[in-house]
């Protein structure tokens, strides 16, 4: 059995279980043939005892009929033969005569051929010659005896070769069921050996893969398949075991990475608010801002340099402690332009590393050099159009003092020329006084539109932003002339510049007055929407008497002033009477003339 292990161990499972049902197989035919050959001879046998059983039957018979002294003479010889025939019949049985052993020195053999010759040479003569013979119905039944005797002899012979069949038959079976138990126990243990432990060993591992334990492994592997399937497990455990180290080590990598990448956009957001703060000292503010780069990336110092007018020279703007000569020529300057709107550069910013500077803090610095040049056009960009805001302002006043007072000032200077000439030729007392009438009420109105021009350039957009300088108006109005005014304003500060603020209110600011002056309206509605990108639309209505006909003569200074500041803003202005009565003002400009 031992042998039969180790040489099932030997080889692949599928050559293992081929070899034990091979094996079983052989038993299984070797046990068959066998018991099917002893089962066909046992059968003939049987038939064969009971032919010879049937020989003592006929034997009997035949001494009856012999021996019968009822019998008529006829009867007697019928029977007679009748009964030898029959007996003979049966002692040349095919049943018997297979069943029978074909060797010539067998017992049995020699008992039949013994029986056969007695029959022959003995009873049946003596049966024929006792039909009409006394003495040898006698001598017949004297040997009938002894013949029965032969024929239980014979039927012994045959019970007991049957019986020795029979015993190796149970032999041969039992041989056989005690061999398949063994090979079967020993498959048995070799599923057990071989299949079920490594396959509960490869569970086990399996269980410890998926709680995380790559240290696992199958261990006394053999040469089948089994083996290589455990094998397989060991390579792909190891291999996990080195991609998930390796993982783990990428994602504390990529963990640092973004926690470096979020400090930097939080650091970024924190510039550029500062930047864009709108505070009035710039450079202070670049240079507190410059300090926090410098700390956050762990630089040793830094400067940012300005172009200084149309040249290449270069002025520091904003520098740190640590900004000197040793630091401007270290081998890990890093230099990054400072680029505004439009590619527009307005300088560098120069940095200094102890080390080589990494890529993500060259990136962070990137954008923070791209920041301080946003600020900077930003500035750049506010100063112009404060720059812009003082030459129309002047332009406007210009207008205003040329178109009011100016000409007011000139009207007084001829009447005073004409108060000369009337003194100098002793004019009539008539005369000199209306001449005065008229030069008081010229400087009055002189007196009156200076009074006009200093309020309306006094108004600054306060820190309420334009919805705040619109409601100032609006409010002034109503509490100076007591007239119902309702504004509605869904123009946001971000889309219009401080320069169209400025204009808007004014323009709103001298159509109020119009209606004060000369509307007599009890209602206003004063109306100021977003069109478009840029865009906007002013509508101030009243329910007053209406425009008059010749508007440009009468109201000459106020409209020419609206129609000024519209050209300003880029916008069309219209000034007409409603049908359902009163006057329209109306200012429009789209988003595309504000882009030009």
């Amino acid at each position: 059995m031992q042998f039969l292990q180790s040489w099932l161990g030997s080889r692949s499972l599928y050559r293992q279980f081929s070899a034990v049902f091979r094996l079983i197989a052989c038993f299984v035919v070797l046990a068959a043939v066998p018991a099917l050959v002893l089962t066909e001879m046992s059968s003939g046998s049987g038939g064969a005892i009971n032919v010879s059983g049937s020989l003592r039957m006929q034997s009997y018979k035949l001494t009856f009929v012999v021996s019968n002294p009822y019998s008529t003479a006829l009867e007697r010889r019928r029977n007679t033969l009748e009964a030898v025939a029959e007996l003979e019949k049966r002692l040349s049985s095919p049943d018997l005569i297979k069943d029978v052993p074909k060797e010539a020195d067998d017992p049995v053999r020699e008992r039949y051929r013994n029986l056969l010759e007695t029959f022959e040479k003995e009873m049946k003569p003596l049966a024929l010659e006792s039909i009409e013979s006394e003495s040898a119905r006698r001598l017949f039944l004297g040997r009938i005896v002894a013949f029965v005797d032969d024929v239980d002899v014979f039927v012994r012979a045959l019970e007991e070769n049957l019986t020795r069949r029979l015993s190796l038959l149970k032999i041969l079976l039992s041989v056989t069921l005690l061999g398949a138990v063994a090979v079967t126990y020993v498959m048995l243990r070799t599923l057990r050996r071989r299949i079920f432990a490594p396959l509960t060993e490869l569970e086990d591992a399996v269980d410890g893969v998926r709680r995380g334990d790559f240290s696992v492994r199958l261990q006394g592997l053999e040469e089948n398949e089994i083996g290589r399937l455990g094998r397989g497990f060991n390579f792909m455990v190891k291999e996990l075991e080195r991609l998930y180290g390796s993982l783990e080590a990428e994602v504390a990598k990529k963990t640092a990475d973004l926690d470096r990448r979020n400090q930097g956009l939080v650091f970024l957001h924190r510039t550029s608010e500062r930047l864009q703060s709108g505070d009035a000292d710039l450079k202070r503010v670049a240079a507190e801002v410059l300090e926090d780069a410098i700390a956050f990336s762990g630089a040793r110092a830094g400067a940012l340099l300005l172009h200084a007018g149309s040249g290449e020279n270069a002025y520091e703007f904003a520098r740190t402690a640590g900004w000197n000569e040793e630091a401007q020529h270290s081998d890990y300057v890093l230099e990054l332009p400072v680029v505004g709107r439009h590619d527009a550069c307005f300088g560098a910013l120069k940095v200094c590393f102890e080390h080589p500077c990494p890529e993500w803090k060259r990136n962070v610095l990137a954008l923070v050099a791209g920041t301080f040049g946003r600020a900077l056009a930003a500035e750049r960009r506010a100063s112009g159009e404060r720059r812009l805001a003082v030459l129309e302002e002047r332009s406007t006043i210009a207008r205003e003092l040329h178109d009011s007072i100016a000409q007011s000032l000139s009207f007084a200077r001829i009447q005073l020329l004409r108060l000369k000439l009337g003194l100098e030729r002793d004019a009539p007392k008539e005369e000199t006084m209306s001449i005065l009438a008229e030069l008081q009420e010229g400087v009055g109105t002189a007196y009156r539109q200076l009074r006009q021009v200093l309020t309306a350039f006094r108004l600054q957009i306060s820190g309420d932003g334009l919805d705040g300088a619109l409601r100032s108006a609006v409010d002034e109005f109503a509490s100076r002339t007591g007239i119902e005014t309702v504004l509605d304003n869904t123009l946001p500060d971000y889309e219009s510049t401080a320069n169209d603020q400025v204009h808007l209110v004014h323009i709103l600011r001298e159509a109020l007055a119009n209606v004060e002056k000369h509307a007599q309206a009890a209602h206003v509605a004063v109306r100021i929407e977003p069109l478009g990108e840029g865009g906007f639309r002013l509508e101030v209505c009243d329910d007053g008497i209406g425009i008059p006909e010749h508007a440009e003569k009468d109201m000459h200074f106020g409209l020419s002033i609206m129609r000024e500041r519209a050209q300003a803003l880029k916008a069309d202005i219209r000034i007409e009477r409603r049908t359902e009565g009163g006057t329209r003002v109306l200012v429009e400009r789209s988003g595309e003339r504000a882009d030009r």
